[in-house]
């Protein structure tokens, strides 16, 4: 991923500040301070604070959907492969530091709706994409569906799932995005 260095310090900034206080508690100053510029450097990239929020979760999908692009590239670069390296991604996201600063932005998502949009944006591409997956688009949402659930209880800390269950569970998952399941058992 190309970075512009000088949005990005910002974007890593805001992060931090994220991190440390809520996102709720994100400021263009205190964003400044933390990257060491002034107020008006931070402005002459972002408008104002809902334009750099909406970024840094714009950055959070690119993130993620560089980790897929890694994956897909790893499985022969198929696109049929790409629920399988949806799964592949999703299991090989350790960085907590992302999953902590996702968990620290839903309070700022749910108060402000126009935050939301670089995920609506994904979420209608990759159903885009799953709807033409080999094992078709309803198996495909049910695999997509139990992926963003476990990233969930991942993000949040609530997981009951031990090492051992995620890894059974993943198996499960990469064969639901790659094999059809038998016609008696899909939506008519």
């Amino acid at each position: 991923m190309v970075r512009d260095s000088a949005r990005d310090s910002i974007l890593d900034a805001a992060q931090a500040v994220v991190l440390e206080r809520g996102a709720g508690h994100v400021t263009l100053e205190a964003v400044a301070e933390r990257a060491g510029l002034s107020k008006g450097g931070v402005l002459y990239h972002f408008q104002n604070k809902d334009a750099m929020l909406s970024a840094l979760v714009d950055r959070m999908v690119r993130m993620f959907q560089s980790v897929v692009a890694e994956k897909r590239k790893a499985l022969g670069d198929d696109p049929e492969r790409t629920l399988e390296a949806h799964v592949e991604a999703v299991f090989s996201m350790g960085d907590q530091t992302m999953n902590d600063a996702a968990c620290a932005m839903l309070p700022a998502l749910a108060t402000n709706p126009v935050l939301l949009e670089p995920l609506r944006s994904f979420y209608r591409d990759h159903y885009g994409e799953l709807s033409n997956s080999t094992v078709g688009p309803y198996q495909s949402a049910v695999v997509s569906l139990a992926l963003d659930g476990l990233w969930l209880m991942e993000m949040l800390q609530i997981s009951p799932l031990t090492e051992d269950d995620e890894a059974k569970i993943k198996l499960m998952l990469l064969r639901l995005a790659s094999k059809p399941l038998p016609k008696s058992f899909t939506p008519n």
